[in-house]
């Protein structure tokens, strides 16, 4: 292999672990809100020189994790409630199309999959562990987005899933979150009975405490029995919101 394409490679691979790295450590909250990112301090933590650790702050400003000021400080990007309130109603919505395309292909497995993480849940629940909490939930919602089959569909939603994890993170507070645990086992329920209309309603009922217990200011909800070709409830009350 000629020389050139071996250091090209080698320097892909270095901004890609360095990345996914500093992509973790924001999400999991070991990079703040606010807390500056130096490319010699993170390099040296990395163990990389400065330019893959440039490319990989590149990166995270595209995706929305990072922020440049007008001094040329590159930091970790803020998290605010305008933020939840305009991302949850967009990926409950694409939920929705997700258990749509899942519901006949929904296999043991994944329902299996879906009720050993809510039991993660409700231990992480209990032992005060919003990481761990934080994962169960997102493989309970991965197990039926995976069986959707519509691979552009799954990555908009894991793009969009680091945000929401990061906003949950960021605003976890003391709410009592154990009703997601019921709601878990109903949607479970639901999907395994094919039964779309009740899915749908539990998801974005789920949802909407989500949306609740990290903005108290939300309105409550009914419970959802509207048609299915209406716009969802959460995506309403949102829109109407989202100023201020």
């Amino acid at each position: 292999m000629p020389v050139p394409e071996t250091i090209a490679v080698s320097r892909v691979c270095l901004r890609d672990e360095a990345y996914d790295r500093l992509r973790d450590w924001i999400l999991d909250g070991t990079l703040a809100p606010g807390e500056p990112l130096r490319d010699e301090a993170l390099a040296e933590a990395l163990g990389m020189s400065r330019t893959p650790v440039r490319e990989a702050l590149q990166r995270l400003e595209d995706d929305g994790l990072a922020v440049t000021t007008a001094n040329r400080r590159t930091q970790v990007s803020p998290v605010s409630l305008k933020q939840a309130r305009e991302v949850y109603p967009i990926v409950a919505t694409l939920e929705e199309l997700a258990i749509g395309l899942a519901l006949t292909r929904m296999d043991d497995a994944a329902l299996a999959t879906m009720r050993r993480a809510n039991d993660d849940l409700a231990a992480a629940l209990k032992a005060c562990d919003p990481a761990a909490a934080l994962t169960a939930d997102t493989t309970i919602h991965g197990a039926f987005i995976e069986q959707s089959g519509n691979q552009e569909l799954i990555n908009t939603l894991a793009e969009l899933k680091y945000k929401v994890r990061r906003i949950e993170r960021a605003f976890w507070g003391s709410a009592d979150r154990s009703a997601s645990i019921a709601d878990h086992a109903e949607l479970i329920a639901a999907l395994e009975q094919r039964d779309a209309p009740t899915a749908r309603r539990v998801l974005i009922r789920n949802w909407e405490r989500g949306l609740r217990w990290i903005n108290p200011d939300y309105p409550d909800q009914p419970d959802h029995t509207e048609s299915l070709d209406q716009p969802n409830q959460l995506l309403a009350s949102t829109t109407a919101t989202t100023t201020g």
